[in-house]
């Protein structure tokens, strides 16, 4: 359970919810890890044919809390082999495992896109096989070189696949913002012009209940099977590649040093 995500199910979809608008839906590294483990738990219920990623206020998601990526630094001291032991179960094993859950995802995913999306948060819009924006004021932030580390959560794959090499480069190495200009006929399926947040994800889903109406249910994730073939191949192969480009970064204790600027005030992501 967490305070911070919500699910429910609406005949053939699984809707979660990211519900902490007052933090800009801001999340923890269990958070991810409660979210991947609702992907399993949709992919165990026969009549669900959508998990939906939908969330509220303003933000989709402003990215992991620095204060949660803080206390993982914990005290000084302890020698290499503690220092990493630490590292890989606290950061490496939870991107491998949300990776693998949305790589392996039966279901069709479907992102509410509301607001910006950061960090984690932005890989996880970027997983989605579906995704409608409220309006033209979204954005992806995939500030990974502005924190001291490296992409995690496939996205050194799903941004080369729907962005393109030259782009996804840029983005990427210089920690840029992926305007909605960028985003739409890439990763934006379609936008919905909407100031607010509520009826934007009341008229996705109305719209998505009337597009499904006549179709054959074993079709539709059978078509997902085929079209994700490739990129769920490349997903799953990426995923120890990520996790071990990263993890020196986190061991160097840079990305901590960042974050807790961040915390304090003295650094800022590079909107």
């Amino acid at each position: 359970m967490s305070e911070r995500v919500d699910y429910h199910i609406d005949g053939h979809f699984f809707i979660i919810k990211l519900n902490d608008p007052k933090h800009l839906n801001s999340l923890t590294f269990e958070d991810f890890i409660y979210i991947a483990l609702l992907l399993q738990k949709a992919n165990t219920i026969d009549s669900v044919l959508f998990t939906v990623l939908q969330s509220s206020g303003k933000y989709f998601s402003s990215g992991g809390k620095f204060s949660a990526v803080n206390e993982l630094n914990g005290e000084e001291g302890g020698n290499e082999v503690e220092k990493t032991s630490k590292l890989v179960s606290a950061i490496s094993s939870p991107n491998v495992f949300v990776a693998n859950a949305f790589a392996t995802h039966k279901k069709i995913l479907i992102c509410f896109l509301n607001g910006p999306a950061i960090g984690l948060s932005a890989s996880l819009v970027a997983l989605c096989d579906i995704v409608y924006s409220q309006n033209d004021s979204v954005f992806l932030l995939f500030p990974f070189t502005n924190l001291g580390f490296v992409a995690e959560v496939g996205a050194s794959v799903t941004l080369i696949q729907k962005l393109g090499i030259n782009s996804a480069n840029e983005h990427m190495i210089f920690s840029s913002p992926i305007s909605f200009k960028e985003l739409l006929g890439t990763i934006v399926t379609k936008n919905y012009q909407l100031n607010d947040t509520e009826t934007f994800n009341k008229n996705v889903l109305e719209d998505l209940k009337q597009n499904v109406r006549w179709l054959y249910p074993k079709s539709i994730l059978g078509m997902k099977d085929l079209l994700h073939n490739q990129m769920k191949q490349e997903l799953i192969k990426s995923q120890a590649m990520e996790t071990n480009g990263t993890l020196p970064f986190w061991a160097s204790g840079e990305p901590f040093k960042r974050f807790q600027q961040l915390q304090k005030g003295n650094r800022r992501h590079k909107l």
